[in-house]
């Protein structure tokens, strides 16, 4: 039996894009990431994956791997591209989320007290509880 050339294998994987996006979809349907992804066996798998990375040194090793030249032109030529088309796509969901936060901290800044000529005053009397504010807002303390 022959292989088929990389041609052949190409034409056929291209072949495929018509009907992987619906197998995808379907597989999505009856997958249940979650419940595994919580489990107590989860977690130790986790941490003691976390604790090989850590003493490996596995992070710095990987960004020793990659000149900050190659990670610039990677950014530049995968990421510049798609990077509007998806801010457009996810304004919906950042202005559902970031509203809320904005408002409270407008209201915040709205009944500061006005500036004064000393600087300390005015970063503790504006912009600390402006801060205070922002945090509080997106659920940090």
């Amino acid at each position: 039996m022959g292989t088929k050339s990389l041609a052949e294998a190409r034409a056929n994987f291209e072949n495929s894009i018509s009907y992987i996006p619906d197998r995808y979809s379907k597989g999505i349907d009856r997958a249940d990431w979650a419940t595994p992804a919580k489990s107590d066996q989860a977690e130790k798998n986790f941490n003691d994956a976390m604790s090989k990375a850590l003493a490996a040194k596995s992070r710095q090793k990987g960004v020793a791997e990659v000149s900050n030249e190659d990670w610039k032109d990677a950014a530049k030529t995968k990421g510049a591209p798609i990077i509007g088309e998806r801010i457009r796509g996810a304004l919906g969901e950042w202005e559902a989320n970031f509203g809320p936060v904005y408002s409270q901290v407008q209201s915040k800044v709205a009944a500061l007290p006005p500036r004064t000529v000393n600087w300390r005053d005015n970063i503790n009397n504006r912009l600390v509880p402006t801060v205070e504010t922002w945090r509080k807002a997106a659920g940090k303390t």
